[in-house]
């Protein structure tokens, strides 16, 4: 269990970040990290941003930054996977977006993470909001990356609460969430990807909608059930995290020498001419998107039943790789929007350098611009670990995240025409196992007819 608590800063963030980074407290600071920002210059980093914030006119409210805590029971889990936990906790909550410092406690009885971000963000300048939709927000990520790991869970999500008469239903297992709850599960586990899921749930019975939430309804079932009103575990992105991780498993292909045999009669009874026996046959079968189907099947020359499964496949193909582009893509603007941080702050840093050789006293200077020489110096370091050893001018590097997020973009609009199409090939899935299924109980129909003698 991880019990969160978020508070924030509005006097001074560097006495919080110096008590979080306290060796005593983080086995000799083996227990810090940060990103976007060192553990020893972060109080001047988050500044800086602060100070563009303000300067692109969006610097709302007096918090300096927040402090976030993270809470284990005692013997739950070990120092080094509490960390590893507390940053991928962070990483998720607040998007590569803010610059934040990590630290893990072990000098009480119960393992913590402390974890102070910036209420600024360097990529688009906007100021964090916490409120209570934010809370309960994060509090969905910790209980997830927990049940993940095998740990309790048990923060608020701001979920609406069971009525008495749903609860009754849900431990007798005979409530329609209950019900939904193990067909989803069901279907999940047999799936490698959104679409098939959802294919499967249809085979199950179960009718899908598609609006702006994914709801479905049982045969006898009046109103349809939301999925986010199963709980945070079954909201679209957890089951589509879900399905991700069933791609590495190797499935057994079923044997499909039955289906391609009726597939390729009743491909022969479209394309042979006798249209209006076909038509006849699935009016006769009450099909309504038998017309659609083949219609569908014949148009992209699929009357073979290798390439439609091929069709499919590729299909799934595309979605994954674009996907995976995506992500690609989306590392890449992070690395960049990091970069370009980071050389607005070198710039800066360098300037307030420059600025002793016409000062007064420049000893007098250095020693009140301390802090700034330090970070420069770490800033420099840090561009030469990221092979920055020229600084690129702040449009080129601007132009070339705008260039990828456009890509991004570009991919993005591809994977959703991609998601239609697979939505669309679901459907005719269904229709299509229908149809066999039909076919079939039609063929041996019309046989027996014609073995009854005449009267």
């Amino acid at each position: 269990m991880a019990y969160i608590k978020i508070f924030p800063i509005k006097v001074t963030d560097k006495k919080a970040l110096d008590y979080i980074t306290n060796p005593d407290k983080t086995d000799e600071k083996l227990l810090v990290s940060s990103f976007g920002c060192s553990p020893e210059t972060a109080d001047l980093e988050f500044a800086m941003t602060r100070e563009q914030t303000k300067k692109n006119g969006m610097d709302k409210g007096d918090n300096l930054a927040f402090h976030l805590i993270q809470s284990f029971k005692p013997d739950e889990t070990d120092a080094e996977t509490a960390h590893r936990l507390g940053q991928q906790f962070a990483d998720e909550v607040l998007k590569g977006k803010y610059e934040y410092v990590i630290s893990t406690h072990v000098d009480k009885n119960h393992i913590h993470n402390h974890i102070i971000f910036n209420a600024a963000s360097f990529v688009d300048h906007h100021k964090y909001v916490s409120n209570k939709r934010s809370y309960h927000k994060i509090c969905r990520i910790s209980n997830r990356i927990c049940h993940e790991n095998g740990l309790a869970t048990s923060m608020p999500t701001g979920e609406k609460s069971k009525s008495y008469k749903e609860n009754m239903e849900y431990h007798r297992g005979t409530s329609w969430k209950a019900k939904l709850r193990v067909a989803v599960d069901k279907a999940i586990w047999t799936s490698i990807n959104y679409e098939e899921f959802l294919q499967k749930m249809q085979l199950a019975g179960y009718e899908v909608r598609q609006g702006k939430h994914l709801s479905f309804r049982a045969p006898e079932q009046k109103n349809f059930t939301y999925m986010k009103s199963l709980g945070s575990y079954y909201s679209e992105e957890n089951v589509r995290i879900r399905l991700a991780k069933n791609r590495s498993k190797v499935k057994t292909p079923n044997h499909l020498s039955r289906e391609a045999r009726l597939y390729i009669n009743i491909s022969t009874y479209v394309t042979t001419g006798n249209r209006e026996g076909f038509e006849r046959w699935a009016k006769l079968n009450n099909l309504k998107e038998a017309a659609r189907t083949f219609n569908y099947l014949s148009e992209n020359n699929l009357l073979n039943y290798e390439d439609f499964q091929q069709h499919i496949a590729d299909i799934d193909n595309s979605i994954i790789a674009t996907e995976q582009r995506i992500v690609e893509l989306s590392s890449e603007i992070s690395h960049q929007e990091l970069i370009q941080k980071h050389c607005s702050s070198y710039r800066t840093c360098r300037k307030i350098i420059e600025d002793a050789k016409t000062a007064p006293d420049p000893q007098k200077y250095k020693t009140t611009h301390q802090s700034e020489y330090k970070l420069h110096d770490t800033l420099k370091q840090r561009l030469q670990e990221l092979s920055i050893t020229k600084l690129p001018s702040p449009e080129r590097l601007q132009k070339k995240i705008d260039n990828l997020r456009n890509e991004r973009s570009s991919a993005i609009k591809e994977k959703q025409e991609l998601e239609k199409r697979r939505s669309t090939l679901n459907i005719i899935t269904v229709n299509f196992n229908t149809l066999l299924s039909n076919y079939a109980h039609f063929k041996d129909t019309s046989e027996h007819r014609q073995e009854e003698p005449s009267l």
